[in-house]
């Protein structure tokens, strides 16, 4: 709770102080920062690796890595990849679930959906997600599992991935606004 209220604080000295040079701040500089804030909401949601089921082994950023589980009777959930942003990103998901006994079962949620993946037969699954702004969550859920489980999630590069920044400055920042009683423009 410490933790948020320093951010917030700090969130509105940084604002304040800089308010005055709002003009001379490129899009790319504001969206950036915004995005900073918005991955340090995000990865409170993430399981800290102490008290994951099993193993994360992350790739430069919350969203990417690889997650590995050998479990005798598990019960619980691993939020294990994720965060929340403002840019869009394209993940591809993929792993596999061997079961003896139990359940586990992949969870996705995309900030207000929440989907399940289905392995197939022989406990294999992939999916790709398309992540626009907001929260994305890629989950690991037990209960009284017995067995492995073995998952990596990797972006995606494509040409439909990347982020026109002048049309995403226009998409959340209007044309005029107001921050600490300063008005400015884009």
């Amino acid at each position: 709770m410490k933790r948020w209220i320093f951010i917030a604080v700090a969130l509105c000295m940084i604002l304040g102080l800089a308010s005055c040079g709002l003009k001379e701040l490129e899009p790319e500089t504001v969206y950036n920062f915004i995005d900073g804030i918005a991955e340090e909401f995000g990865q409170s949601q993430l399981t800290k690796d102490t008290n994951l089921i099993g193993k994360r082994s992350a790739s430069g950023d919350t969203y990417t890595g690889q997650y590995w589980a050998d479990c005798g009777g598990s019960t619980g959930r691993d939020v294990v990849f994720g965060g929340a942003s403002v840019k869009q990103r394209t993940l591809r998901v993929r792993g596999h679930i061997n079961t003896e006994s139990g359940q586990a079962w992949i969870r996705i949620r995309m900030n207000e959906e929440v989907t399940e993946l289905q392995a197939d037969q022989s406990g294999f699954f992939e999916t790709e997600l398309s992540c626009n702004s907001g929260g994305h969550y890629i989950m690991v859920c037990y209960d009284a599992f017995e067995g492995t489980v073995e998952m990596t999630s990797e972006l995606k590069f494509d040409s439909s991935s990347s982020v026109d920044l002048q049309k995403g400055w226009a998409k959340w920042m209007p044309r005029e606004f107001s921050i600490g009683g300063v008005i400015g423009s884009v």
